[in-house]
């Protein structure tokens, strides 16, 4: 039995009675997600009495935490180290739902075993956690439905940290050890672009749900992806900004310390400006001695009054960069890149957001598209009921490896296969892979708008590549 001992009251119904920070919210909500739906009774305690993955071993945890009087900063880091400590408790639910399967299973006349390096710990696991469960949740309807040319498909799970190295000690082992033909991830630019050489050397199919970075599958045969790219995201952003709010300015806030932010704002001021835009300055957000300084920047950007400015950088430093310009008072109009679509920037922002907006590969109007409606509707029986785009991309990219497989289970062979996938319809939209290993998709943007008072992000509009 797992008792969650809380210092502040909830409602019958899961929810904190005036919740004061967010990581109160946050808390709340993982509870109520991966939780509530193993027989669970919410109130001053929580007590799971099913959530046992072994039958012959009854584990018990007490979790104490006082959580109140938490702020800024400290709650998104609480954040984090809430988020990791149910998924945690998550992954135990995961290998329970596995062995169960697999003890059940004879139909299958064999297994395809993957190899997957994602960051579940190590400061970017906002995104590995929820590409682990959109994955892990397209690995069990695929499984469900017969698997691939009848074989069981099976993932080795590696937790890469969030560094670059360890996620290409993660390939060689998954490579040698497991002799897997093709690798889940790595899920973001820096560490893909970190492994490029290496999987050249193994000749070992990359599929990387997230990395948008341009130069990820340049001048290699064995890297692809299944999101957009910077180039795509930077034209569908430029688009709707000035479509839609007439934009003739723009301001630009990076992140020196990250390649994908830095090649994001080049890309975007260069065609920006090629749109006939004017740009008023780019700025990095990191100091000469690689500290970070939102004021310096900022103040000189809101000095040229642009019309919205342009924040390319990962979820923490969404939340920042944030914060500190509407501390700063200014209220310039900010657009964000693919990575805010978590539910971090959301619930760390608060209120902040409304009026943003960013790229993603998620939109409402997808409730009237079934292969959407088949995603959400799994990814909540799973327990995530808000799935992002993160869940979304790496769900398609177990797919889209899927399909491929079914030309043949050798690397070469799923590179070919990878190559021949055209308009397949899955959470995301329809998909091509390009020879270049790119996908050929569509760009949303949503718009963060108050709705019946909560700040909700809602449909922009849809680019084309």
């Amino acid at each position: 039995m797992f008792v969650i001992y809380l210092n502040r009251g909830f409602r019958r119904d899961g929810g904190l009675s005036s919740p004061r920070d967010p990581s109160e919210r946050i808390f709340t909500k993982y509870i109520r997600n991966y939780l509530t739906k193993s027989n669970c009774y919410v109130d001053n305690k929580i007590y799971v009495s099913q959530f046992v993955w072994n039958t012959r071993n009854v584990y018990t945890i007490f979790i104490l935490m006082n959580i109140s009087g938490i702020y800024g900063r400290a709650a998104a880091e609480m954040t984090i180290r809430i988020r990791h400590a149910i998924f945690v408790l998550g992954i135990f639910s995961w290998v329970a739902v596995s062995l169960s399967a697999r003890a059940g299973s004879g139909e299958f006349t064999g297994r395809i075993v993957l190899g997957a390096t994602f960051p579940l710990t190590g400061g970017f696991e906002t995104y590995g956690q929820s590409a682990y469960y959109g994955a892990a949740t397209a690995v069990k309807l695929i499984n469900a439905a017969g698997g691939v040319n009848g074989k069981e498909l099976v993932i080795e799970w590696r937790d890469n940290r969030s560094d670059p190295e360890q996620s290409a000690r993660d390939i060689e082992e998954l490579t040698e050890k497991f002799k897997a033909p093709a690798i889940l991830g790595p899920l973001l630019s820096e560490s893909c672009m970190a492994i490029r050489p290496l999987a050249e050397k193994l000749k070992v199919v990359i599929m990387s749900p997230l990395a948008t970075i341009d130069a990820a599958t340049r001048d290699t045969e064995w890297i692809f992806r299944a999101c957009f790219t910077n180039s795509a995201e930077a034209n569908g952003l430029i688009a709707f900004q000035m479509n839609s709010y007439g934009a003739k300015s723009c301001g630009v806030i990076f992140d020196s310390a990250y390649a994908f932010s830095v090649e994001l704002a080049d890309i975007f001021a260069e065609r920006f400006q090629k749109q006939g835009g004017r740009m008023v300055g780019i700025y990095s957000l990191r100091a000469a001695g690689g500290e970070k300084d939102y004021a310096t920047p900022l103040k000189a950007l809101a000095t040229e009054a642009p019309d919205f400015i342009f924040a390319p950088c990962y979820a923490l430093e969404a939340t920042e960069v944030i914060r500190a310009a509407r501390e700063l008072g200014i209220a310039t109009r900010f657009c964000g890149s693919d990575t805010w679509d978590n539910e971090m920037v959301f619930d760390a922002s608060g209120t902040r957001l409304a009026g943003t907006s960013f790229a993603s590969s998620l939109f409402e109007q997808a409730f009237s598209y079934r292969p959407f409606q088949t995603f959400f509707t799994a990814m909540e029986q799973a327990g995530m009921d808000n799935p992002d785009a993160q869940a979304a991309c790496a769900y398609d990219a177990v797919y889209i490896l899927a399909r491929a497989l079914e030309k043949g289970e050798t690397p070469e062979a799923i590179r070919q296969g990878l190559t021949e996938v055209k308009r397949l319809p899955l959470a995301t939209g329809r998909i091509t892979i390009l020879p270049s290993g790119d996908t050929l998709k569509s760009v949303l943007v949503r718009v963060v708008e108050r709705r019946g008072g909560r700040l909700i992000p809602v449909y922009g509009e849809r680019y084309d590549p």
